[in-house]
């Protein structure tokens, strides 16, 4: 249509990830009310960062860790606690839960960074796994931000992808999850993430955070407009777009 202003996901949009989630994840009971629209995953664990803590304060990361993270927390002045994961005799990577509680207790640690599968080793993480994870985060009190935008990435025989939040009503509670088709459908020139929050009250304060800048404003048709009125090939390019 002819307006390539500001507005709000469609019904249709919502209808889209919960039948994705359903039929790749197997989840259940997800409502339009538990998602957000973001304009990058590392937007969004931007804006959980400074709704949950301050300039300083700790995050627990596992290490290796993907480059985003560490930019994210670095450029908003956080203090990186890393956890390295530990090759077992097999050669897979395996979480040390010793070394996070010590770390946890020590650094007082209220957020944690979890990505689920993992970048760059490529651990798709068991439910056992995960289950183990939230439960330790759920004794001190550390909410968990889950990136898990390779969740659709399987490529070996029996594994499948397990999402942070199933595991249990705690994994609810606790956690932001955050996706993206960008590395599904190789969509990240065109923009569009979105977060998972069952947690009404964390997620309330989330959307308040990332409203502030106007950054989550689901806009970028505007750009299209744009190009369409001032681009001499647009108009074409607009017209082949739809």
């Amino acid at each position: 249509h002819s307006a390539y202003g500001y507005f709000d996901p469609s019904k249709e949009y919502y209808r889209s990830i919960i039948r994705w989630q359903e039929t790749r994840n197997g989840v259940t009971g997800l409502k339009p009310e538990h998602i957000g629209y973001e304009n990058g995953v590392l937007g969004g664990v931007a804006a959980v960062l400074h709704t949950l803590t301050k300039p300083g304060d700790p995050v627990l990361v596992h290490s290796p860790t993907y480059v985003g993270f560490t930019g994210v927390l670095k450029n908003n002045d956080m203090d990186i606690v890393s956890s390295p994961l530990v090759q077992d005799e097999n050669g897979v990577y395996r979480m040390d839960f010793e070394d996070m509680e010590k770390k946890i207790q020590e650094k007082g640690i209220r957020v944690a960074i979890f990505c689920n599968p993992h970048n760059p080793t490529g651990r798709v993480w068991t439910k056992e796994e995960i289950s183990d994870y939230i439960d330790l985060m759920g004794k001190y009190g550390v909410t968990v931000i889950s990136d898990e935008i390779w969740a659709d990435f399987m490529i070996q025989e029996g594994k499948k992808h397990t999402p942070t939040q199933s595991v249990s009503d705690l994994a609810k509670r606790i956690t932001c999850a955050f996706y993206a088709p960008s590395k599904t459908f190789n969509l990240a020139g065109l923009v569009g993430s979105y977060h998972i929050i069952y947690n009404p009250t964390l997620r309330d304060r989330v959307r308040k955070e990332s409203s502030l800048s106007h950054y989550n404003s689901m806009n970028v048709l505007s750009m299209y407009g744009l190009i369409g009125a001032y681009c001499p090939e647009g108009e074409e390019w607009l017209s082949e777009l739809r």
